[in-house]
């Protein structure tokens, strides 16, 4: 298996697991998770609710119970009588003939007064019997109606208590029993005067809190209790009504509900994820499975017939419809734009080739061969051009006007188009032809000038430097026309620079003088020119090569041959441009007079 198919499959295994799948596995956990969560919410709110619901039902059962007990003037004397009397008293649980039987009695002993209204002062005043009587009367009252209580609001315990000071221990004195329980059989010993029983802490301090006016709420476990605190009875004995609800039935049972509706939940959320995951994969996972196909095999086929034709077939109105769509018009795209990367490419090939051609002509129009006179023993001459671009506007020339004398040209027209090279080709053919006949430096740019401006509409100018030098004299005469300063070495010396008036770039403005510039030259005296991408060449840093660093090149190299000066310089340049790139052309030509007699005149 190959690199590529390794990568292919490689590509083909990442989606394996679709997207159809994930949302799938991703909806199921979703559903688990808010079952879970939605189970501990509703399971909070429920018991908060539950609790909340039968203390206000406890709460409104004592206040009831309260009022009753309060409703009778004498009842501070009936709990204490209740209290000290305890089993000596013939009671009843429930509302009987007996009961009815002692009431008849006590109204026909006392005919004047209410059972209910009957007061302290008027039960003090009967004799032992009659309060008895009259105490077990009301007491079978008061049971009778928390039994009726107890039926209605349906608590786990309903009670009277006498606490006593610190409210850790009481004693019972009316409880109420449903029918469903055995009334007066000692029913968990909580329906019998006298039964006495601890608080718990919780209980303790929802008396406490009762006593205080505060909210009365003690819970412990699955139970609610609810205290009603009436008033103090004696010896700092305390007057307490209360109420107790078992809620873990409740509770269960609602949970139970929740639970159920909690499995329902999860069932109908993995048939919507079961019909989730069909229609995304139908609507989505399919289509996207077939642009997927269809773009592999675009990529290593370039079969765009195939594809274009499988992609028609994608008939969804949604988003990947869109997509199927827009991918099709891609790769038509595509294909127009590789085959008008393919033209661009041969032309641009074609235009290279061109531009090759014109590159070696261009540098077969300049004297390349070296040494070029190897007959002549009164000089030596290397000249170097390294264009910037395939053609340059730079341009260098050296050729014998006559056994005597010898012309230098180094020029740079403006521009390094393959226009500026055609300009640089014209005026280099007219400076020749022009000292070829015998004019003087300034003579040849002034006709060479007029010449170039005829016709000159792309406004193309040359810089140039000439020179020409009589070989027995060392004599020599130059026209600088807004060209770089040239540079000189006399025998023994340094470089430096030869600093005079130029005139005007060639090309410009026709019909202009030029100016001459003489000067001689003796045995060993070396003359070195330039075009400005020497001292122009940038670094990475945009600074400049410049004038200074140049002549010190130079001079570093003092004793090179022009053979060897030139390239070391154009090293030297090299290495403080660095990466950047060359954005001129360099031209340079050097320029050794030895002499054949002894020189006449003065510098």
């Amino acid at each position: 298996m190959n690199k590529k198919e390794k990568k292919q499959k490689t590509e083909k295994s990442k989606t394996r697991f679709s997207l159809a799948g994930q949302v799938l596995i991703f909806s199921m956990l979703a559903a688990i998770l808010t079952a879970l969560l939605s189970f501990i919410v509703l399971k909070h709110n429920v018991d908060k609710r539950v609790q909340d619901e039968k203390v206000n039902l406890a709460e409104d059962l004592t206040n009831d119970i309260l009022k009753t007990v309060k409703g009778y003037p004498a009842y501070k004397w009936l709990l204490t009588y209740w209290l000290e009397q305890g089993e000596a008293l013939d009671v009843e649980y429930e509302f009987t003939d007996k009961t009815i039987e002692k009431a008849k009695l006590f109204s026909e002993k006392h005919p004047g007064l209410v059972i209910d209204y009957v007061t302290t002062e008027e039960l003090e005043a009967m004799p032992e019997e009659d309060r008895k009587l009259y105490a077990e009367v009301v007491y079978n009252q008061m049971i009778v109606l928390m039994n009726m209580m107890k039926e209605i609001y349906n608590p786990s315990y309903l009670s009277i208590i006498i606490m006593n000071e610190d409210y850790t221990h009481g004693t019972f004195l009316l409880s109420g029993a449903s029918k469903e329980q055995e009334r007066g059989k000692n029913y968990n010993q909580a329906y019998v005067i006298g039964v006495e029983a601890d608080s718990t802490p919780e209980q303790k301090e929802g008396m406490m809190t009762a006593a205080s006016g505060g909210r009365v709420l003690a819970k412990a476990g699955d139970y609610v209790d609810t205290f009603g605190y009436v008033e103090d009875l004696k010896d700092g004995q305390h007057i307490i009504v209360g109420v107790t609800y078992d809620i873990s039935g409740v509770i269960s049972e609602v949970e139970h509900q929740v639970i159920n509706g909690m499995l329902l939940f999860i069932i109908l959320q993995a048939a919507l994820a079961v019909a989730l995951y069909i229609l995304i994969f139908f609507y989505a996972v399919r289509p996207i499975g077939r642009i997927q196909k269809n773009v592999w095999h675009y990529r290593e086929k370039k079969d765009s017939a195939h594809v274009l034709e499988d992609l028609k077939q994608i008939h969804i109105r949604n988003e990947l419809g869109a997509l199927s769509s827009d991918i099709s018009e891609m790769i038509v795209s595509i294909d127009q734009y590789v085959d008008e990367i393919q033209d661009i490419t041969a032309e641009k090939e074609r235009i290279a080739a061109e531009l090759g051609v014109a590159t070696k002509i261009q540098a077969d129009m300049l004297p390349s061969a070296f040494p070029a006179f190897p007959e002549r023993k009164e000089f030596d001459l290397y000249a170097t051009m390294n264009p910037a671009k395939e053609v340059g506007g730079d341009f260098y020339d050296f050729f014998l006007v006559d056994e005597d004398h010898i012309c230098l040209v180094v020029a740079d027209v403006s521009g390094k188009s393959v226009p500026a090279a055609l300009f640089m080709v014209n005026s280099k053919t007219r400076i020749q032809n022009q000292a070829s006949q015998g004019k003087s430096a300034g003579e040849v740019l002034a006709a060479v000038n007029n010449q170039l401006c005829e016709g000159n509409e792309l406004g193309y100018f040359v810089t140039v430097w000439i020179a020409i030098i009589d070989l027995k004299t060392g004599k020599g005469v130059a026209a600088n026309a807004g060209h770089e300063h040239p540079v000189i070495r006399h025998a023994g010396g340094a470089y430096e620079s030869v600093i005079y008036r130029h005139s005007p770039a060639v090309g410009i403005m026709g019909g202009i003088p030029f100016k001459e510039h003489e000067f001689q030259l003796y045995p060993g005296d070396r003359i070195f020119v330039y075009t400005d991408g020497v001292p122009e060449a940038t670094s990475t840093e945009d600074e400049l090569f410049g004038e200074e660093r140049m002549l010190a090149s130079l001079n570093s190299h003092e004793k090179d041959s022009l053979q060897e000066l030139l390239p070391n310089l154009k090293k030297d340049i090299d290495s403080f441009v660095g990466d950047a790139p060359q954005f001129d052309d360099i031209t340079m030509l050097g320029f050794d007079y030895y002499g054949c007699s002894e020189p006449s005149g003065d510098n």
